[in-house]
């Protein structure tokens, strides 16, 4: 009984959640490696983890991250962010586009 073309499926399987796995571990450890460095609050670091996965985050992303937080309070830490070298904001002011720099 040949089972090469099941082991080359399985195995091809196995690499693609080993690197999805590397990828988010990547992902977990720059977020941590960012909020000590820069002393984050726990919304700043949301924030920071979303734009690792998604790469762009708007301020209507950030509500849905933490919706029991105004909508001020949230672009307090955004601008903390920018002022700290972390993200750069793009577009006009209702519609700016917020990503790692």
């Amino acid at each position: 009984m040949d089972m090469t073309c099941w082991l080359d499926y399985f195995i091809t399987g196995l690499e693609t959640q080993m690197i999805e796995v590397r990828d988010r571990g990547e992902q977990v450890i720059r977020r941590d490696v960012l909020v000590n460095k820069h002393g984050l609050n726990h919304r700043q670091a949301k924030a920071v983890g979303y734009l690792l996965q998604h790469g762009k985050m708007t301020i209507q992303d950030f509500e849905k991250l933490c919706p029991e937080t105004s909508r001020r309070s949230l672009q307090r830490d955004l601008k903390m962010l920018i002022d700290k070298k972390l993200l750069s904001g793009e577009g006009s002011t209702h519609h700016q586009e917020y990503r790692l720099l």
